[in-house]
């Protein structure tokens, strides 16, 4: 396999990974859903072709330390999500969501 398809490959892995990080979420089963979300934040070639899957990571995993208990984790995942959505359109769920959270973990 050359080395264009294996990193095309790993750009679509982001993908599928949030799939069952979701799907663990779903379940609430916080630490697999957690493994899944941090896995994604660490690829690199997964940003270029699912950019929104790597800033909503963030956003997954502030909302999953937020029932974790751990505020200090969830205020920095929010941050860094709205970081990266800092010029989002106006009324997406998931900013106005982080944001409110954010606000109430002050």
């Amino acid at each position: 396999m050359s080395k264009i398809q294996n990193n095309q490959g790993e750009m679509d892995l982001a993908y599928f990974v949030e799939s069952l990080a979701r799907a663990y979420f779903m379940k609430r089963d916080w630490e697999k859903a957690r493994t899944e979300y941090e896995s994604i934040v660490m690829m690199t070639y997964g940003r270029i072709r699912h950019g929104d899957i790597y800033a909503k990571s963030f956003y997954m995993l502030g909302k999953i330390y937020e029932e974790m208990g751990k505020k200090k984790e969830a205020r920095k995942n929010y941050r860094r999500f709205l970081d990266l959505w800092k010029n989002a359109d106006p009324g997406l769920p998931e900013v106005d969501d982080a944001r409110a959270r954010l606000a109430a973990l002050q």
